[in-house]
C-alpha cells in the first residue's frame, strides 16, 4: 500500500484499553490515544467495574472514545477478549491504562499490508532504559515475550484464536506462541518505537504467573523445533528444581 493511499484504503486501526481502578493514569493513556491524527482510528475502553474515577474519566474522552463498557469480568484477558468483539478494526493494538501511544499511526498504517502478518515494533521501558526489544527469532521467543503494547494484531488472529484464561499474566505470551507455529501466520518487526509500557507499576512487571510457569516446558515442545525446545526446558526444568530447594528467586527464565 502506497504511503500516499486514499484514507479509505488504509486499514482501521482499534486500540483497546481494559482497566479497573486505573484513575491515576488512564488520563495519559487517553491523551496519547486522542492526539493522533490518523482518521481510520478508534479506541475501546472495557473496564472491570471500577470502584474510582475511571468511567467519569473515560467518559470525558467520548469521543474520541467510540465504545465504553464496564462490568465485572475475569480478568485481564477476559476483558481483552470481550474487547476483541467489540472492536471493528483491520488491526487491533492493545494498550494498557497505565501505558501511551508513542508512535504516529498515520506512518505505521500504509505498512500493515498483510491480513496474515503479525506486525510488532519495540517499546519504551522506562527502567530498562533503552527500547524494548528489536526483532524475534523462535530461539528469543521461546526465552521472553515480545511487548504486547507493540504489536498490532490482524483481525484474522481473533477469528481464529483468543487469549487462553488459564494465564492471568502472560496469556499474550502464549498466543504469540500459538501464532508464531501457525503456518498461517507470519511475524514481522517494524523498526519503531510505539509505546511507552509501565514496567514498573504494571502487575505482569511485578508479579509471575504460575501457570503459564508450570506450562511452560510443554509450551515449548508443542509450539518450537525440537533445537529451541530442548535447551530452553532444560534450564526452566533446573531452575525449578533450584527453586524448590530454595537456592534461586524468581527472576528471567
Amino acid at each position: 500500500m502506497r504511503p500516499d493511499a486514499p484514507p479509505s484504503a488504509l486499514p482501521r486501526i482499534s486500540v483497546v484499553t481494559v482497566v479497573r481502578n486505573g484513575a491515576a493514569t488512564i488520563e495519559r493513556c487517553l491523551r496519547s490515544v486522542s492526539r493522533q491524527a490518523y482518521p481510520r482510528l478508534g479506541h475501546v475502553i472495557v473496564d472491570g467495574a471500577s470502584t474510582d474515577e475511571t468511567v467519569a474519566i473515560v467518559r470525558r474522552h467520548l469521543p474520541p472514545v467510540e465504545c465504553l463498557v464496564s462490568e465485572p469480568d475475569a480478568g485481564i484477558y477476559d476483558a481483552m477478549n470481550k474487547a476483541v468483539r467489540l472492536a471493528d478494526g483491520d488491526f487491533l493494538l492493545f494498550l494498557g491504562a497505565d501505558d501511551e501511544l508513542l508512535a504516529d499511526l498515520g506512518e505505521i498504517a500504509p505498512r500493515l499490508t498483510s491480513p496474515s502478518t503479525v506486525y510488532y515494533g519495540d517499546a519504551e521501558w522506562p527502567r530498562r532504559g533503552r527500547p524494548y526489544d528489536g526483532p524475534f527469532d523462535a530461539a528469543k521467543l521461546a526465552r521472553r515475550n515480545i511487548c504486547q503494547q507493540a504489536v498490532l494484531y490482524p483481525r484474522r488472529v481473533f477469528e481464529r484464536y483468543s487469549f487462553d484464561l488459564r494465564y492471568p499474566l502472560q496469556a499474550d505470551w502464549e498466543l504469540h506462541m500459538r501464532l508464531f507455529a501457525d503456518p498461517a501466520f507470519r511475524f514481522q518487526h517494524l523498526p519503531v518505537v510505539v509505546s511507552r509500557y509501565d514496567d514498573a507499576g504494571g502487575r505482569s512487571s511485578r508479579e509471575r504467573d504460575r501457570a503459564l510457569e508450570a506450562d511452560y516446558p510443554r509450551l515449548l515442545w508443542r509450539h518450537f523445533p525440537a533445537r529451541v525446545a530442548l535447551p530452553r526446558a532444560a534450564v526452566a526444568l533446573a531452575g525449578r528444581a533450584l527453586r524448590r530447594l530454595g537456592l534461586r528467586g524468581g527472576g528471567d527464565r
